[in-house]
């Protein structure tokens, strides 16, 4: 497989593998596959911090004083030209994790100005937002929050112009062409359609969360 690929630094021990400016499933897919190969060649190189993705990019920190930049440069190049050879996308990887969601009222306050503005019925809403399926692009803003890709464009939705001062745990969201799912309360911009009951972070479980990035996801409108 021919993907072109950027190797670069971020500060003095942080290494980012880059695939591009695209967000899509394909490049998505192809970040956690890699992943599991880095991980599991690395897992026993002490200079190796952690190894994570973002939407289009592999992100790598290590141990400056047991290597340094060019040298672990040389060394993930040459591992990924290999990867890429036998590269083929794992369709079965990913396992489905269900949402069950309440939405629209009180769980959903921006629900109707949605509804009024896009001039689709709340209830239209809600069934285009769960016929999708979700992946899991990454996680971030706060442990366990999960960025969506798939959301359909006919309910895409700009942020709030004023961001709310907190926002209640289990809150499921819209902003942009993306939706995800708000884990603890906090200061956000998205707009609020519903909410589930889910934990999606526990510290006390291994794994504290719920929702792993490269996973698939499906909302329930309960």
């Amino acid at each position: 497989m021919k993907k072109k690929f950027l190797l670069s630094f971020h500060g003095d021990s942080t290494l980012v593998i880059k695939f591009g400016e695209l967000i899509d499933n394909d490049t998505n897919q192809l970040v956690h596959s890699l992943i599991d190969k880095l991980e599991g060649d690395f897992i026993s190189k002490s200079y190796i911090l952690d190894i994570y993705p973002t939407f289009n990019n592999i992100v790598i920190n290590y141990d400056n004083l047991l290597i340094d930049f060019e040298a672990l440069r040389i060394e993930i190049n040459k591992k990924i030209l290999l990867y890429l050879e036998d590269y083929k996308p794992d369709l079965q990887r990913n396992n489905i994790i269900e949402i069950p969601v309440k939405y629209g009222g009180e769980y959903g306050p921006d629900l109707i100005d949605m509804s009024k503005e896009l001039k689709i019925s709340e209830d239209k809403i809600i069934d285009i937002h769960t016929e999708s399926l979700y992946r899991i692009f990454m996680i971030g803003f706060m442990p366990g929050f999960p960025y969506l890709g798939g959301l359909d464009e006919k309910i895409s939705f700009p942020r709030l112009s004023t961001h709310r001062i907190s926002v209640p745990e289990g809150s499921v969201g819209i902003a942009g062409m993306q939706t995800g799912i708000y884990p603890f309360a906090s200061p956000g911009g998205w707009n609020i359609i519903g909410r589930t009951e889910k934990i999606l972070f526990d510290p006390k479980e291994n794994p504290p969360a719920l929702l792993r990035s490269g996973s698939s996801l499906r909302f329930i409108s309960i």
